[in-house]
């Protein structure tokens, strides 16, 4: 079985930057809830969908020849919960690419407050053909692709300071400590 987290792609610029929303259902919830917990979305799936993002970010800028698998992550921080029935509009950065991997950067928004933000994932590039049926990966992008407002190829992409890894540092809640 496997999990998709990343429900539509909304825009992409080649080993720059992708944007997607994660539309959190009434079922994803049911873990916590049945431990007694308020009902969200665990973190650790909201943290799944950008780290997808971006590997859809590597497989479309390789012409679905390359994907990712996750080396590190340096820092992750979740500054609110993700509830059933909420949309997380994620936005990915690539920040460095190498011959033999990337590192991205990026943040979750609901209604415009910040609901994860990351820095420092890096992977390695493997040949997607080994893991995955490329024509598949080919056949749901066609399915979860819907640009809106996308930048067109090859235009610059820009975040805000704030994305940047070394804007992130702070005393959110669930934060590693410094």
């Amino acid at each position: 079985m496997k999990f998709r987290l990343v429900d539509k792609i909304t825009s992409w610029v080649p080993w720059q930057t992708i944007t997607g929303v994660k539309a959190v259902s009434f079922e994803e919830y049911s873990l916590k809830e049945a431990l007694g917990e308020q009902p969200r979305l665990p973190e650790t799936l909201m943290l799944e969908s950008f780290l997808q993002l971006g590997n859809w970010l590597v497989m479309l800028s390789s012409d679905f020849q390359q994907m990712g698998m996750l080396a590190r992550i340096q820092e992750v921080r979740f500054h609110e919960s993700l509830l059933p029935g909420q949309r997380l509009e994620l936005e990915v950065k690539l920040v460095r690419r190498r011959d033999n991997g990337f590192e991205l950067a990026g943040r979750g928004i609901v209604n415009g407050k910040r609901v994860i933000s990351g820095a420092g994932c890096v992977a390695a590039l493997a040949p997607l053909a080994e893991y995955q049926n490329p024509e598949d990966i080919r056949v749901l992008f066609s399915e979860i692709y819907e640009p809106m407002g996308a930048l067109p190829l090859g235009a610059p992409a820009s975040l805000p300071a704030y994305w940047m890894p070394e804007n992130l540092a702070g005393n959110d809640a669930g934060a590693p400590s410094a």
